[in-house]
């Protein structure tokens, strides 16, 4: 039982209650949306913007100027992003799973489109160059990256579930051995980087099969899921201590511009050893993110809805900021100076107004086509439907990689976005 306390005095919630709710639960729904807050919160304050002593615009990041502060960058969430799905798609079928996918390979192809047509008029403008329009469209573009894994993890939500329930030692332990194998090779023998891309999936797919075996032991009430998350948040907290002061990695899981070893491109051994911390660590504050997500289930619901809407296009709007700056007329303090650190609430108000008017003016598309796609009687299209995924999964890994910088990269991200979203969609009778 969870007591809650409410205006008509304590309530008590049975801690099975969440299954009754389609197999959700309170915490997951909590920590995926604190996740992506996090995240669209964490960028809008790394971001320096501002002008030289020429009056040019300039930017960079709080890391780049502040290395030492990239210790920080060990709480960037995405492994618990990664974990909820995991647990959230631990038994949907794959026809479910490609129907809830279009409406996010949507709103993928609406952001990488607007700034598609922006690099196009200002390469014709340019003769060819598209300038500062490539810059922010490199910018805005890049958390689609998560698309390349989370797309197929989805699709295939219910196989993994079923392969870390059944042999999760195999599974999670095997992804770590074999993300360990491909930095030995990389860093320790020189080898080529190519192969290290492979713990890309690697690397994500460990905090997923966590999540996917957390729910079925907790749904069968075979975990103490407080004294497991201790174990291995303590367990993985120790092993990313040694890869730090013994191994050389970086302790930052954001790619910052430094010399030292990248967590991100490719994702290393580091990287999934912290998803297990941030997983053992959500374990830990199960409970009470049960007991606010129970008693302001309503909010969580709304906001849940649009999270990742927001995440998609904060970016977009956080380089609509940055070119109003650019005009003259619009002060800017001197960077990090006791004017910039006061002006920061106005910059996230900026910033997140902004972003809150590219939400809305896609709100009725978003509604329309889960509408759509939700209400279909159309037989399912298994293969199909598979085919959509990895043409989207690839497009999302390009758009990580390079971003619609040029006419020709714009087209190379955008054409299996829109040809796994014209595959995903339900087939007519």
């Amino acid at each position: 039982m969870i007591r809650l306390r409410t205006g008509r005095g304590t309530v008590r919630v049975r801690r099975d209650e969440s299954r009754t709710r389609g197999g959700r639960r309170d915490a997951i729904d909590v920590a995926r949306f604190l996740a992506l807050t996090l995240v669209v919160v964490g960028h809008l304050t790394m971001a320096v913007i501002d002008r030289d002593r020429h009056g040019a615009v300039r930017g960079t990041n709080l890391l780049m100027l502040y290395p030492r502060w990239s210790v920080l960058a060990i709480a960037a969430p995405m492994p618990v992003f990664f974990a909820a799905g995991g647990w959230a798609n631990a038994t949907t079928s794959p026809r479910r799973a490609a129907i809830r996918l279009l409406t996010l390979v949507g709103m993928a192809i609406a952001v990488v489109g607007c700034w598609s047509a922006a690099v196009l008029i200002a390469s014709l403008l340019r003769e060819g160059d598209p300038g500062v329009i490539g810059s922010g469209a490199r910018l805005a573009t890049q958390p689609l990256w998560f698309l390349a894994a989370y797309l197929p993890f989805a699709f295939w939500g219910r196989a993994l579930s079923r392969a870390a329930t059944v042999r999760p030692g195999w599974t999670i332990g095997g992804c770590l051995v074999m993300a360990g194998a491909l930095d030995v090779a990389h860093f320790g023998f020189g080898g080529p980087q190519w192969p290290s891309w492979l713990a890309f999936y690697l690397a994500w797919a460990t905090p997923w099969l966590v999540g996917a075996w957390w729910r079925d032991r907790w749904t069968r009430n075979t975990i103490t899921e407080w004294h497991v998350g201790i174990v291995l948040f303590a367990a993985a907290a120790f092993v990313a201590w040694l890869l730090i002061s013994r191994a050389g990695y970086q302790a930052s899981l954001i790619d910052y511009g430094s010399d030292g070893r990248s967590n991100t491109n490719p994702p290393t051994l580091y990287t999934a050893v912290v998803g297990l911390a941030q997983v053992g660590l959500l374990m830990i504050l199960a409970r009470p993110l049960d007991c606010l997500g129970a008693r302001y289930r309503a909010f969580w619901k709304r906001a849940g809805t649009t999270a990742m809407a927001v995440y998609v296009w904060h970016l977009t709007a956080l380089a609509i900021c940055a070119a109003v700056v650019s005009i003259p007329a619009i002060p800017t303090p001197p960077r990090l100076r006791a004017a910039w650190w006061w002006s920061r609430p106005l910059w996230y108000f900026a910033v997140l107004a902004s972003c809150a008017v590219l939400v809305g003016g896609t709100a009725s598309a978003r509604s329309r086509f889960r509408t759509r796609t939700q209400i279909s009687t159309a037989p399912p299209h298994i293969a199909r439907n598979a085919l959509g995924i990895v043409l989207a999964a690839a497009g999302g890994g390009l758009v990580g990689l390079y971003g619609p910088t040029s006419v020709l990269r714009a087209l190379a991200c955008l054409a299996p976005l829109v040809a796994g979203w014209t595959l995903l969609r339900p087939a007519s009778r």
